[in-house]
This record gives C-alpha cells, sequence and structure tokens, in this order.
C-alpha cells in the first residue's frame, strides 16, 4: 500500500534519509523548523530542498561539559537531493521548534489535509529528528488520530548526542498500550457521566482499530456490553438491558434489584418505573448533559405515572379506561360525562383530581403541594416537548424536581406505600474494579 511519511527535522540529515529510505514514501511531509530572531539562526527547513550543501554543516566544537572535542560536520546536499526526491513527491511545514501549541496544531491541520487528499494510504510519523517539542508534537497529533503508525531510528551511539551515520534502523513504535490506556479512561469518564453511547464507541475503536491480545479483548469487549446495558436501559428497554447486564448481576447490587423490579422479576409495589423515570431525569439534568427540557419530560411523566400506579393498584382503576362502574355512587355521573369514543381517559390533573374524591393518601399528599406544584409545572407547559417553544431552564428543571420529592415526602408520611428508592447508576469502577 502506498506511504506517506511525516518527518521531524533537526540537525542531522542520516535520520530523515534513512527513514525515507526505509520506507520508500509516495509522499513525504518534512516537519522542519522557521527561522528563529533570537538569537538569529536560520530554521531547519533551509535543509529540505535549500540550494548548495546545507545538510549537516558544524565546524569544530568542544563539549560544554567535558571539553571533548567534537568533530565537524561535513556539508551534504539537501535531503531532498540525498532522498532522490522529485518535485511533487514532497512538501515542507513549518513549525515554532519550541512552542508546543502552535507545533502540535499545525500537526493536526496537516494530518487532516494528507489525510483527505490520500484517503487510502498510510500514515508514518517518524519523530527521530528535530527539537523535543517538534518531536513530542508530532507524536500528539499521530497518537490522536489513532490511523497513523509511528517511527524512530535507532542505532549505535558513541556518545548520547545522536546516533552513529550509517548504523540507523527504521523501528516500528508500538503505541497500541498507550491508546488502549487512553480508550479505557475516556470510555470510564464517559461512562461516569452517564454517557454511555459514546463510552461504547471508545470502546469499540479500540478493539476495531488496535491488536489486542486476547486477554485485554476479553476485557474491553466486557466493558463494552456493559456500556450497552446502560446505554439500552438509559433508553427504557428494560428487557434489553436485563439481557445485557445479567452477568454483571453480582457486582450490581441494588442497582441489578432495580432492574428485576423493573423487568417484573423482583419484589416490587408497583412504584419502580416512577423511580426510573426520576432517576434518568436527573441523568439527563446532569452537568455533562444539561438536558432540562428532557428532564422536565421525564419529570411530569413520573407524576402522571405515580398517580395512574396508585389508582390501579390500590383502586383498580385505569387512568386510561377508567371503569366508571367501580366508582362511587356517586361519582359515575360526574365521570360518566367525560366519556369519549366509548373511553373515559384522565390526564395527569384528572387523576390527582380522582385520588382526591376517593380520599386516597396520594390524593391528600398532592393537594398539600398542589399550588407551587402547578406553578412548576407551567413552566413545562411552555416547554417545546409540552405546548410551547419556550426551553426550560436549570432553574426551573431545579424547582419542578423539589416539588415532586415533597411530593415523594408527603405521600410516603401519608401511607402511600413507595417502596425504597434506589440509587442511581453507579460508576464504572464500582462494576469493574
Amino acid at each position: 500500500m502506498p506511504t506517506i511519511l511525516l518527518v521531524t527535522v533537526g540537525g542531522s540529515s542520516a535520520p530523515v534519509v534513512g527513514a525515507i529510505a526505509a520506507y520508500q514514501p509516495d509522499y513525504v511531509a518534512f516537519i522542519a523548523s522557521k527561522d528563529q530572531p533570537d538569537p538569529p539562526r536560520s530554521g531547519s527547513y533551509v535543509t529540505v530542498d535549500g540550494p548548495g550543501e546545507p545538510c549537516d554543516v558544524r565546524p569544530e566544537q568542544k563539549c560544554p561539559h567535558c571539553k571533548t572535542v567534537i568533530a565537524p560536520r561535513q556539508s551534504k546536499a539537501s535531503l531532498v537531493a540525498q532522498a532522490g526526491l522529485a518535485p511533487g513527491r514532497y512538501e515542507v511545514v513549518q513549525v515554532e521548534p519550541d512552542d508546543l501549541n502552535d507545533a502540535y496544531g499545525t500537526l493536526r491541520t496537516v494530518f487532516a489535509d494528507l489525510r483527505q487528499r490520500f484517503p487510502q494510504d498510510d500514515l508514518v510519523a517518524d519523530y527521530t529528528g528535530g527539537t523535543k517539542t517538534m518531536s513530542a508534537a508530532l507524536m500528539l497529533a499521530a497518537l490522536e488520530r489513532g490511523d497513523c503508525s509511528l517511527s524512530l531510528m535507532t542505532g549505535q551511539r558513541s556518545d548520547l548526542q545522536r546516533v552513529d551515520d550509517g548504523t540507523e534502523l527504521a523501528t516500528a513504535v508500538d503505541a497500541r498500550s498507550w491508546r488502549v490506556q487512553r480508550s479505557l479512561a475516556l470510555a470510564e469518564e464517559l461512562f461516569d457521566r452517564f454517557d454511555y453511547a459514546a463510552a461504547q464507541r471508545s470502546l469499540e475503536g479500540v478493539v476495531r482499530d488496535v491488536g489486542l491480545t486476547p486477554l485485554l479483548r476479553a476485557s474491553v469487549q466486557r466493558r463494552v456490553q456493559l456500556c450497552r446495558g446502560f446505554d439500552t436501559w438509559d433508553r427504557f428497554d428494560h428487557a434489553g438491558a436485563f439481557t445485557l447486564l445479567q452477568s454483571f448481576a453480582q457486582a450490581l447490587g441494588p442497582t441489578w434489584q432495580a432492574l428485576l423490579a423493573l423487568t417484573g422479576r423482583g419484589k416490587t409495589t408497583g412504584f419502580a418505573p416512577v423511580f426510573d423515570l426520576l432517576q434518568n431525569a436527573e441523568r439527563r439534568a446532569a452537568a455533562s448533559h444539561h438536558r432540562f427540557d428532557d428532564a422536565v419530560a421525564r419529570l411530569y411523566r413520573a407524576i402522571e405515572l405515580l398517580a395512574q400506579v396508585q389508582l390501579e393498584r390500590r383502586h383498580e382503576l385505569r387512568s386510561g379506561d377508567l371503569d366508571v362502574a367501580k366508582l362511587p355512587e356517586a361519582l359515575r355521573p360526574t365521570y360518566e360525562m367525560r366519556r369519549h369514543e366509548g373511553k373515559v381517559r384522565l390526564g395527569l390533573q384528572d387523576s390527582y383530581a380522582l385520588l382526591v374524591a376517593l380520599n386516597d393518601p396520594l390524593g391528600v399528599a398532592f393537594t398539600r403541594v398542589q399550588g407551587p406544584l402547578a406553578n412548576a409545572l407551567l413552566s413545562r407547559n411552555q416547554s417545546i416537548l409540552a405546548h410551547g417553544l419556550t426551553p426550560i431552564t436549570e432553574r426551573e428543571y431545579r424547582s419542578l424536581a423539589e416539588h415532586v420529592e415533597t411530593l415523594l415526602m408527603v405521600a410516603a408520611e401519608l401511607g402511600v406505600r413507595l417502596g425504597q428508592r434506589p440509587r442511581q447508576f453507579p460508576p464504572m469502577r464500582d462494576i469493574l474494579p
């Protein structure tokens, strides 16, 4: 497959020429330094295709530490001339040699441009030459992409300054461990912020792009399954979540018990779906999401479902198709008048009004918070997800959430058996230490 080589250019031409000889690239991007004003000195870009013999020019000098005489370098032709690169097969990218932000930002753009121009070619980044900052910037930009191989010219050393000319060997740098660790850390962070789909994509990317050992692949795949399970639960597909999370049951503890209640496999008072909506609303409003319209829509549904569950659990009445014959005789005419297309259907306010008429403790609790709760619900009615066009603010969400909590507290005090409210979804480290 054709290869595109990105190579940092420093004071020695041998590593650069050696990398070109080793990879035989179809195109080379030379990453070279700009001219520096203080003290005035030429950047390494002049060595790429400058006139004359610009490479490896250095007079005899002494090491400032041990006073050893460092032999002068002989002048050589430009890098392009030494490598035999024809015009049109290379480009020169100039960066600030000691400014990481400048170099990194420039190289990110270069990578994107090369990938667009050469979508099917292999990208190889050799960071042997140049300043430490230039090498670091090239490594960071390459690792960030994930579709670029890293290379380093190694060889024998007579000193700590440089590899001896003629001993250079292009060596692939294994960045798989770094990419795996980065993806695992990113996935855990996203998971803990309730962004399960994004965490899943991060993990799937490392499985797809990096060759993993069987043991590590199994560990990553287990995390993928965990993310899928909670993403499925987050979308209210409780049966699907049960299938995906079953192997984590012991580690999930109380969270698993909550899922059992939602799927009809565990003990429940019937209010498990109400609590599930409240927890979901909390996740929508979390700092990483700030989706307050979505959160308020879930709160509204939780308030409505709370009444529906109480009507059915305690009075065997369904708000979606009210059996008027089961009502006290004095109430039947009033509700019979609501019949439409053969059914009597009750909305949120009507459901609580019926609970009040039945002297149900949840109805009594609703009357105690009805005023403040009704005011908080006004903002919901103006939401684009209800009847208006006004976005919900965090303050409006918090206000409605507080009134819902008050309603639940008063209801419990009056004897409504709500059951224990489950905890919010746990962080990944609590499930997979």
